[in-house]
């Protein structure tokens, strides 16, 4: 640390001498497993549900052509973001994630601003995330209402809210209060969700009548009036809804014993298995997909709710398969409020809040920046007061996570193709543990082109003809957001000092430069095999 002298005496890049320090003052503390990351990780994407919520989406936009290989070519593309992220996660693994890598990655002119973009855009992407999760779970409550009460409850926009502040104050005060047990929460999280998965796939698929194969892997239907290559782009669009939020591994680094190592392998590992579980439930709900009518025009709204009741034909199994899913996404929630607070407390320890002695600081006795998390929690009762609104409005703002999310995942990427990948191999050492090689370029490429052509897609309506009541209005959210951000950079910007490494990583990034370049670490030094000598 500043102030304090160090003797670091290692073989050339080893990892575990660049790995944040678990008992600093004001710091995390190291408390979370790859297992754990991959559960709150999973919890978030909820990958398998997603799909289910978008079945009255998809079908339009391509059928099961779209719904089954789109959702796989989804998760190859994310594959490949997730490694690119992976691998700049193994050298800086920080609470900032993705702004303290375009930081890193960027020239010295544009760095600040750059990064203070980045790490904007990404808190608002997960902000607005929390409100999506939420409000998934709120109607998954209110459709078990609707079918454990035969129809005689009645889904109204306040209740819906309601049941949505019960759901973010839960989540809030286990956040708060419950920091120590998070980490088994989370394990339980992974093991809840994928016993959900098998129990209702199992269940539908004995219980229900079959479609026939050729409806489940050929079948290519466009109601959009949109081409039809249009039309399977914008089917593509849900599935890349359902594969967000697996960055909250990067915000949590600094609250893993051995980041630089475990947090890749929990970004892929999260994608993997929310790919596998997604494909099997995507060809469960296919092949009992057999009265797509009664399923998609259910008066829960909830398609996968009305698949389950007419498979079962009981009013009991329904409620208990729908509750689970909705507490499928109470754990997402509660995944979504710990990133957003994480990455909240971070921009302010980086000089880029405003009150950053009050954001950006760790209370003593609970080991959680409080203050944070109650931010996260107004803010969502406050933007959750959309629901109550015009849905074109509340369903422009839940889009907008999506793509301010992908854009601050992709950014990072973008940066390292334009400058050159050297701009990141030179932070790597030998002993780096996750390196991409000579597949960097391939990922990086796919990851780019992936997220430009998604969030371009994104802002486009599902079908045509457009009124003001169908129309996308993501783009305003975005315009609007852009501007309140410029106008923040202009008032608030020079206050914003970049990400601090030497507090974060006990060495800032210019004395981790000096030590690779001293260790030999480059085109004619890797096999060096020296010991240095580092006061900092």
């Amino acid at each position: 640390m500043k102030g304090t002298s160090a003797t670091t005496s290692m073989a050339p890049g080893t990892a575990d001498a660049l790995e944040p320090p678990s008992n600093a003052s004001g710091h995390l503390k190291p408390r979370l497993s790859k297992l754990t990351m991959v559960g709150m990780s999973f919890a978030i994407l909820n990958t398998w549900i997603a799909l289910a919520g978008s079945l009255g989406i998809v079908l339009p936009s391509g059928s099961s052509v779209a719904f089954l290989y789109g959702f796989i070519f989804c998760v190859l593309c994310n594959l490949c973001l997730g490694a690119s992220l992976g691998e700049m996660a193994s050298i800086w693994p920080t609470a900032g994630g993705q702004y303290h890598f375009a930081y890193s990655l960027t020239s010295e002119r544009w760095r600040k601003v750059v990064s203070f973009w980045v790490g904007w855009t990404s808190i608002a992407g997960w902000l607005t995330l929390v409100t999506t999760e939420g409000f998934f779970s709120a109607q998954f409550f209110s459709a078990a209402g609707v079918v454990g009460s035969a129809g005689e409850y009645e889904i109204t926009q306040w209740k819906t809210y309601l049941i949505f502040v019960a759901i973010l104050t839960f989540g809030t005060l286990v956040n708060i209060f419950g920091n120590k047990i998070l980490g088994r929460w989370n394990d339980g999280a992974l093991y809840w969700s994928v016993t959900a998965v098998i129990v209702i796939s199992i269940t539908v698929l004995a219980m229900s009548d079959k479609t026939d194969a050729e409806f489940v892997f050929t079948d290519f239907t466009n109601e959009t009036g949109w081409s039809d290559g249009m039309s399977w782009i914008l089917g593509l669009l849900q599935s890349a809804l359902s594969l967000i939020g697996y960055d909250v591994v990067m915000h949590m680094t600094e609250e893993m014993p051995r980041p630089t190592s475990d947090a890749p392998k929990a970004i892929l590992l999260s994608i993997i298995v929310g790919g596998v579980t997604g494909v099997a439930f995507i060809l469960a709900m296919l092949f009992c997909l057999a009265d797509p009518e009664t399923i998609l025009g259910t008066d829960t709204h909830m398609p996968i709710t009305e698949l389950i009741y007419q498979a079962t034909q009981s009013r009991a199994a329904a409620v208990v398969l729908t509750v689970m899913l909705g507490v499928c996404f109470i754990n997402g929630t509660m995944g979504c409020i710990t990133s957003s607070s994480r990455l909240l407390y971070s921009m302010a320890r980086d000089g880029g809040m405003v009150f950053p002695n009050i954001f950006g600081r760790i209370h003593k006795t609970l080991d959680v920046p409080l203050e944070s998390i109650l931010l996260t929690y107004v803010f969502n009762l406050l933007f959750g007061l959309l629901y109550l609104g015009p849905s074109v409005a509340f369903n422009a703002y839940v889009s907008s996570c999506t793509i301010l999310l992908n854009l601050s995942c992709g950014l990072p990427v973008f940066i390292l193709l334009i400058r050159g990948r050297s701009t990141l191999t030179r932070h790597q050492t030998p002993d780096t543990p996750f390196k991409l090689g000579n597949l960097g370029y391939l990922c990086n490429g796919v990851a780019t082109v992936f997220v430009g052509v998604t969030t371009a897609f994104f802002c486009f309506p599902g079908a045509l003809p457009t009124s003001k009541d169908t129309m996308n209005y993501v783009t305003a959210v975005l315009g609007i957001f852009l501007l309140l951000l410029g106008i923040y950079w202009v008032v608030y910007g020079k206050q914003f000092e970049g990400p601090k490494f030497d507090v974060i990583m006990g060495v800032s990034n210019e004395e981790r430069e000096i030590k690779i370049a001293e260790v030999g670490v480059g085109e004619k030094g890797r096999e060096s095999g020296s010991e240095v000598e580092i006061q900092y």
